[in-house]
Parts: C-alpha cells; structure tokens; sequence
C-alpha cells in the first residue's frame, strides 16, 4: 500500500489549461474517488498519478518518496481502464497472469496466484478462463481486467478509471457491490475515477470533485451529501440533484412569492451581516426532503403536480410552484391518485434545508453545524 501526495500538479493542452495547481493526499489504503462532470480532467489526473502523462508541473510522491520522474512499471501500480485494455489475442488465464509472465515468474508461483486471483474476482465457471475476450460479457471482461491489475506482488495502489461505465444497469449494480468487497479485501490504496456521483457515493471513503480545474470540495459521502460546499456539488449528487427556490429572509424565515418556509436552523444574524438589507438568497431542498398532501394545511406551499414518473419502489412528483420546478421523491405506493395539474401541498423538512449566497453560489453555514 501507498500513501500519494500531489502537490500543486499544473496542467496545460497546449495553451489550455486543464489543471490548476491541485494538491491532495490520499491516505494508506483508503478508497478515493475523483468524480466530476465529462471532460473536467479527471483521466488526465488519473493518468498522471499512473506515470502515463509526464507532461505536467508539479509533484508526486508515494510514502514521501519523490516518484514525479518515474516510469509507470517504477511506480508499482496497476490500472484499470475505461475499455478493459484486454489483449485481444489472449484467453482470460493468459489476460490475467500477463504481468507476472512478463517478469517471468515461475509457472508455479504463477498457478497458484492465478487461482487465487480468480478466486477474489468471483469468475464464477472455470471455462471462462479458457475464453477470449470477444467471447465474454461485459461483465467478466471487467472481472478480467480488475484481475490483471491486483494479481501484482506487493501492489502499492491500484487507479481505476471509470470502469463500469461499459456496462448495463443491473451488471453495474452487482459489480459495484463486487469491487467494494473486493477492495476491503486488498486493503490497497484505490483511486477510482467516474463521472456517475452515485457511484462515488456508494464506493468511496472520501470524494473529490473536479470542476472548473480544481477540486471544488474533497469530503467523506456524507459530508458532501449534506454538507455540499455550494450548489454546483449540492445538485451533482443525487438521484435528481436538489431543487433551488429564490426568496429574501426575514425573521428566520424564508419568503418567495405567497409562501414561507421556516428556516430557523439559520442565524438571521449571520446572512444579513453578508448581505445587508433585506437579503436575497437561495434555498435548496433535496427532492426525498418534502412531504406533500392532498389536503390543504396551514403552511403547506401549494404545488401543481406536471408529471409523474414511476422508477419502483420509489416515485418523482414533478410539480410546479410559480416559475419553479420542483420535484419530490416519495415511495411508488403513495403516489397513487396523485394526477397532471392537480394541486398538492408541499411540507419542507426545515433540518434538511440549505442555504446559498447567490453571488457566488457558495452554501450559507446553518446554526446547527456549529453546534
């Protein structure tokens, strides 16, 4: 295992700048996810850490150790890629035991590690092995893949770059279950790259999102989840991100059109000495943080109901309150009856509510996290 610091790691595509300055370290075993929007840079990060792109200012080191200049078979590393990177010329045994006969281990050594490999990737039928790699699934192939990379001695990190983005749903469900087992068992230092944040949700130790060149926020799930640094990551994460609403504040409480939404988990305090006056702000509330009834209430927001759509055991009532969008997750069963253009009643959980500066997007800290 390796602990890898990044310190100030610049990088340009001929004038265009890719990376700014980004440092990191991630811990001795721990399973890190850089996750982002398409074409933010995450592989290229990837591929720097993994010595295949030596173009770049800044360092990199393994346990202290400067490996900035080291080839990528210097750095004690395997990868897996997006596409599998199999030989395709190879049945699965030979795919797998690759690197240790590329350093000419002894056919005994190499037997035993193969089958204790195959017995961690759960190949499941042993005639697979004796497969090329056109002949197997999606699936196995990715199993193939993640076997070469772990199959190594003394393996210092393993980087993963979005490796079940070939694959459908259900296969990506199971395997994700898989390679989080899996990873448990090696006890290695992982660096797992994905555009998809559910995936990074279910996966990672800690999260860093890429964005605009920089790491916007490198936090545990959790923190990232409820604690988003600002609305770019709050509305990242999520089934169906999170709804914004803009209103002004007064007397702990938020106001947009005819409504208002108890916010006294904030300190009036607090925002007004950011934005005098009678300030403009910007809620968000997570589509599973809404309850709504049919029946009118006394704080109810009245809502029209524009869809539904069914994705069992859950369900997402898309409804409209004035210019806004707002959607609400609830279970399939109580959505029944609900219909188009009907009117419903929307309760915001106060404890879930966010706030946001809408000069710079950035989430306003609640009371209740000093506490």
């Amino acid at each position: 295992m390796s602990k890898i610091t990044l310190e100030n790691i610049t990088k340009y595509y001929d004038e265009n700048l890719i990376l700014d300055n980004i440092s990191l370290e991630i811990s001795d075993g721990e399973f890190f996810c850089i996750t982002g929007p398409s074409g933010c840079g995450k592989t290229t990060l990837l591929r720097i850490i993994a010595g295949l792109d030596n173009k770049y200012y800044g360092k990199i080191y393994f346990d202290d150790i400067d490996y900035t200049d080291l080839s990528p078979s210097e750095r004690n590393i395997s990868m897996v890629f997006q596409d599998f990177a199999l030989y395709p010329y190879m049945i699965a045994r030979d795919n797998i035991s690759f690197p240790l006969r590329l350093k000419k281990y002894p056919a005994e050594i190499i037997s035993r590690k193969l089958k204790s490999t195959v017995d961690m990737i759960d190949l499941e039928v042993e005639n697979y092995l004796d497969m090329f790699p056109k002949e197997l699934s999606a699936g196995h192939r990715q199993r193939v893949a993640t076997g070469r990379a772990i199959i190594k001695d003394k393996l210092g990190a393993i980087l993963m770059d979005e490796p079940l983005s070939n694959l459908d749903a259900r296969i990506r469900m199971n395997t994700k279950t898989y390679l989080k087992k899996l990873v448990i068992t090696l006890d290695t230092t992982t660096i797992y790259v994905t555009s998809d944040s559910s995936e990074a949700m279910a996966l990672a130790d800690r999260i860093a999102i890429l964005n605009n060149r920089r790491f916007e926020q490198i936090d545990t799930p959790y923190n990232i989840y409820y604690q988003p640094k600002n609305m770019f990551i709050a509305d990242f994460f999520g089934t169906l991100g999170i709804n914004f609403i803009s209103g002004t504040v007064k007397d702990n409480k938020f106001y947009f059109g005819n409504y208002q939404v108890d916010i006294s988990d904030y300190s009036d305090k607090a925002i007004m000495d950011k934005i005098p006056g009678e300030p403009e702000i910007i809620l968000g509330i997570r589509p599973e943080d809404i309850n709504f009834s049919t029946k009118p209430s006394k704080y109810g927001i009245k809502a029209k109901v524009d869809l539904i759509q069914l994705f069992p055991p859950k369900a997402n009532i898309r409804c409209r309150i004035g210019n806004f969008i707002i959607n609400v997750i609830c279970l399939s069963k109580d959505s029944i009856g609900i219909q188009k253009n009907r009117d419903i009643y929307l309760d915001f959980n106060k404890n879930k509510i966010l706030l946001f500066y809408p000069h710079n997007e950035e989430l306003i800290p609640p009371a209740r996290s000093a506490s």
